[in-house]
Parts: C-alpha cells; sequence; structure tokens
C-alpha cells in the first residue's frame, strides 16, 4: 500500500516534467517479451560465435575471439558454400522479381476472369516449403519423375535426366523450384502498386507519343520504385537463408553442388555439433544481408512521391 501511495506522486511529477510515465508501463510486457526473445538469443549467439563450443565436448569452451570466423573464410568448402550461395541468390531473386512483374502486368490487365487468376496465382506461396520440396521432388526424380515423362513423351528427350543428382543440374533445378514458390507474393506486391497509379500519367504519355516499352521504362517502372524494393529484399533474405528446398530436394549435394551457406551453417551445428562456428557463419550471413538491403537502399532512394 505504501509503495503504491509512494507510486502515484512519482507518476504525477513525470506528468508534471511532460513525460509519461504509463505509457511505457504499458509497453513493459511487449519489450520484455522481445528482449527474451529476440534480445537474449542474439547476445547468446554473439558470445557463442567467439567461443569453442563444441557438443562433444561440453565441458571445454574456452574463449578463442575471432578463430571461428577465421576458420569459416578460410576453409575451401565455405568458400564454395558462399559462391554457391550467391549464384543462386543472383539467378532467383533476379527471375522471382522479373517472374513476378510480369505476372502482375498481365493480372492488371482489365479482361474477364482474371479476378479468379488473382487468387489462383497465390496458390504455390502458401503451399509450405517442405511440401513444395516434396512436389517438385516427385516431379524432378530421375527414375520416375513427371517431368522427366512429359518431356519423354513430346519427344525432346529420349532417356530420363537425374534432374537432382547431376552436379551440373541440381542447383538449376533448385532455383527452377524456389521461384516457383517465390514469385506469387511479389506479383500481388507490384499488381498493388500497378493499381494505384493514376492512370491520368499512363494516358498523358501515351498522348505523348510514347511506346508500350517507353511507358513501362519511363513512367510505370520509376512508380514501381518502393514495392519494387520490397521485394528485392524481401526475396534476398529469403534465398540467402534458403533451407528447406534444399534439405527436402538434394541434402545438399550431390557432393557439394547445392550446399548453399544456409546449408553449411546447418551442417556445421547439427552434423559436426560445432556451435561456436554455427553461430559465427550464422553471424557472416547476416552480415551479408545488411550489405545487400544496404545496396538496396542506396540504388532505390525511395521519397514520399514514390508511396
Amino acid at each position: 500500500m505504501q509503495a503504491e501511495i509512494g507510486l502515484r506522486p512519482n507518476l504525477v511529477r513525470r506528468w508534471a516534467n511532460g513525460v509519461p510515465a504509463h505509457p511505457w508501463l504499458t509497453v513493459a510486457p511487449v519489450l520484455a517479451l522481445v528482449a527474451l526473445f529476440t534480445i537474449f538469443p542474439f547476445i547468446y549467439a554473439a558470445v557463442t560465435s567467439t567461443r569453442q563450443m563444441i557438443l562433444t565436448l561440453p565441458d571445454q569452451t574456452p574463449f578463442v575471439g575471432l578463430k571461428n570466423y577465421l576458420d569459416v573464410l578460410q576453409d575451401a568448402s565455405a568458400r564454395q558454400a558462399a559462391v554457391n550461395a550467391v549464384v543462386f541468390s543472383v539467378v532467383a531473386v533476379t527471375a522471382v522479381t522479373l517472374l513476378g512483374l510480369l505476372v502482375a502486368l498481365l493480372l492488371n490487365q482489365p479482361i474477364r476472369g482474371f479476378g479468379i487468376l488473382r487468387a489462383l496465382v497465390l496458390l504455390p506461396w502458401a503451399i509450405p516449403l517442405v511440401s513444395a520440396g516434396i512436389i517438385w521432388r516427385l516431379l524432378l526424380h530421375g527414375d520416375f519423375g513427371a517431368f522427366n515423362g512429359l518431356l519423354l513423351q513430346l519427344g525432346i528427350v529420349h532417356s530420363y535426366i537425374p534432374w537432382l543428382s547431376s552436379r551440373q543440374l541440381a542447383l538449376g533445378a533448385v532455383i527452377v523450384a524456389h521461384v516457383w514458390r517465390e514469385f506469387p507474393l511479389p506479383a500481388i506486391l507490384f499488381l498493388a502498386g500497378l493499381q494505384v497509379i493514376p492512370p491520368d500519367v499512363v494516358d498523358a504519355a501515351t498522348v505523348d507519343g510514347a511506346g508500350a516499352w517507353q511507358r513501362f521504362r519511363y513512367v510505370i517502372l520509376p512508380l514501381l520504385k518502393a514495392p519494387l524494393l520490397i521485394v528485392l529484399v524481401y526475396e534476398t533474405m529469403i534465398a540467402v537463408t534458403v533451407f528447406d528446398l534444399v534439405y527436402v530436394l538434394t541434402g545438399g549435394g550431390p557432393g557439394s553442388a547445392t550446399t548453399l551457406f544456409s546449408w553449411y551453417a546447418y551442417a556445421a551445428t547439427f552434423h559436426f555439433l560445432n556451435l561456436g562456428q554455427g553461430a559465427a557463419l550464422s553471424f557472416i550471413m547476416a552480415a551479408v544481408l545488411l550489405l545487400f538491403i544496404a545496396i538496396y537502399l542506396r540504388l532505390l532512394r525511395v521519397g514520399r512521391d514514390d508511396t
């Protein structure tokens, strides 16, 4: 009771000073949850990345500083995984963005029946990643895959192709599955951006003699800068950290053909039980993501006039 009486004058004094206390008391539980499930794991992972923490040696966790990071940078397997991740991310993000934009331009046409198609286009994105991986694993199976059967029936190939067990084809197969799964969301975002573009602007460009490509390049595309930035940031985050499709489709194989950086971090943590190196790999991956996002923000500066 005395504590409550002492608290009320304190609140009154804070109100008198122009700094209300009750908003902070209201959000305090939320801030506590954020600290518990976000800030604490981040700090714990940062500490783990500077220690030799191997689950087979639970009593030996000496401080090693940046050794885990240096070991990763000097590891040929990690460098190969990084190269695979860069190739995968560049190709996948480019393909997802372009395909999403093309689908959005198509769905933006005033054609009857496209309302249903706009709902159906979201179906691949609504499928869980593991389920999508299983679907594509059955489609691309080297012995009884439906895709091979279709190509064989059309006479395009004369024998089944081992899409997922070939070092030359496996990464491309994973990229195709990833693009199929991810393009619907960018398509909807671009479609939303297209539908808020004033028709008068496009009509004025048409009256001035601008062709279809010129209208798209100089009128429509600049007005899609904000959704384009969102798509690039989001899809880059997804591509760099993709794991489920690789796990279901190829398991990182054959060899190291589909061993992406995210898969390598998983293997270091759960296969080799090296938590320190796994944490270091995760922070390197996060740093690369921040670099990509900074580049996007630099190239696509979105102001109030673009939103």
